[in-house]
């Protein structure tokens, strides 16, 4: 005969209890039920587990011994329903995100802060890489997500759009074009311009528009971020391009943004991996995604 878990489960709550009664009442069962399980793991086990003292029921040193193994069974048992419910509950699971610089301080903690309300226990890391290509390269290699602007040519990324929005002109408040209707490259002739880092896609719309203008600019002022573009124009330093989704006076009360012509269409995207498939973390953070920005583009 094989020793079962109920047999267990009995003879781990007579030692404790000490009466077939206080065990059966425990168990649920019957008295008769909780002697026959008793009888049965006696017989599987080949030695008297239980001795009558009185009114109780005294365990032999075979039960005894018998019990201590039994205990340290039940807390490795103990450990996997704890394992289990970590992994049901993400406690201890990292997703990985990596995001342009303009994106990191805009769009990611805003999708970080979302997903946190719903799986509180996840521990997130976000990376920031300076171009689209290198987020796309990083997502294929090791990033569960990327935040940036798709190139389209790689077929193994998937996208989801985040926000579509079109470039508009920063400037200082107190500038003499801030009370325009529209600017145009040609507005901006001979005007120190705070551009973003080479690599950026948006960065190559901008210079476009402004060759196709014939336009110089005087770009003496560089930076990754749209934040720190923001407190450049702010401070002065000159004017700018970004995009409308960024709410530049929120960031800086002493910007204005004016819409610009040509019109340059801006879009966030979340990037991933289709070589690989997602984990049940991945797949919630991107059904979150999904929920909270729906793709225009289905």
């Amino acid at each position: 005969m094989k020793i079962t878990f109920r047999q267990i489960d009995a003879f781990q709550t007579l030692i404790t209890s000490g009466t077939v009664t206080k065990s059966a009442s425990l168990l649920g069962i019957s008295q008769p039920a909780v002697s026959r399980l008793i009888s049965d793991l006696e017989k599987s086990a080949g030695f008297k587990l239980f001795q009558r003292i009185g009114r109780k029921l005294e365990p032999t040193l075979e039960a005894r011994l018998l019990a201590e193994e039994v205990a340290q069974s039940m807390a490795g048992l103990k450990r996997i329903e704890l394992a289990a419910q970590n992994i049901r509950d993400f406690n201890h699971v990292k997703l990985r995100l990596v995001s342009t610089p303009s994106f990191a301080s805009t769009l990611a903690p805003l999708l970080i802060e979302k997903f946190s309300k719903r799986h509180p226990n996840v521990h997130v890391c976000l990376d920031i890489q300076s171009d689209d290509e290198r987020i796309e390269w990083m997502v294929l290699e090791n990033q569960d997500f990327g935040i940036a602007v798709s190139t389209g040519r790689n077929h193994n990324i998937a996208t989801h759009e985040l926000l579509s929005t079109e470039a508009v002109c920063l400037l200082p408040k107190a500038h003499k074009l801030a009370g325009e209707k529209s600017i145009s490259p040609k507005d901006l002739a001979g005007e120190n311009f705070v551009s973003y880092f080479e690599g950026s896609i948006f960065k190559s719309d901008i210079d476009k528009a402004f060759n196709v203008a014939g336009v110089n600019r005087l770009t003496h002022y560089e930076s990754k971020t749209t934040a720190a573009i923001i407190g450049m124009v702010g401070a002065g330093l000159g004017v700018s391009i970004i995009g409308s989704g960024f709410g530049a006076g929120s960031f800086d009360p002493r910007c204005v943004t004016v819409p610009f012509t040509p019109a340059i269409c801006y879009k966030a995207e979340v990037l991933w991996s289709t070589q690989r498939s997602l984990s049940a973390i991945q797949n919630e953070f991107l059904n979150m995604v999904k929920e909270e920005y729906s793709d225009k583009n289905g």
